[in-house]
């Protein structure tokens, strides 16, 4: 199996920067959307070459918590609440942003007892 460089640069940047990102919480985690490296938002285009397809992936199997404002993808309700209960966590908006887009979402789910897993199998922590 080969690793691209996207998959690379994935692992190396762990973390997204705070300038010019939105984060907002789900019900197991948070999902963050990095709008320096989000062509719609970057460009201020109406027709990017992604064709929003984040908000696209929340509206086919999420549950419409995306949407268009403004030329990038923002929270559809403005109640955080609603938002955690809205949110199914199919992981589809960081799937097709990856696959279509700039790859400029993620998601953070918690992973409990993961680590203790890899020691037990001898992998890398």
């Amino acid at each position: 199996m080969s690793i691209s460089k996207k998959n690379t640069r994935r692992q190396k940047d762990k973390g997204m920067p705070k300038k010019n990102t939105f984060t907002f919480d789900v019900r197991t985690g948070k999902i963050t959307i990095d709008y320096s490296r989000c062509e719609p938002a970057r460009k201020n285009t109406p027709n990017p070459t992604c064709g929003f397809a984040c908000v696209k992936a929340d509206r086919w199997y999420g549950r419409n918590v995306l949407k268009i404002e403004g030329n990038r993808p923002v929270l559809a309700h403005p109640d955080p609440e609603e938002i955690k209960r809205l949110c199914n966590e199919c992981l589809a908006c960081e799937h097709d942003c990856a696959r279509y887009g700039t790859d400029c979402i993620r998601i953070e789910l918690p992973f409990p007892g993961i680590d203790e897993y890899r020691k037990k199998m001898g992998m890398k922590l």
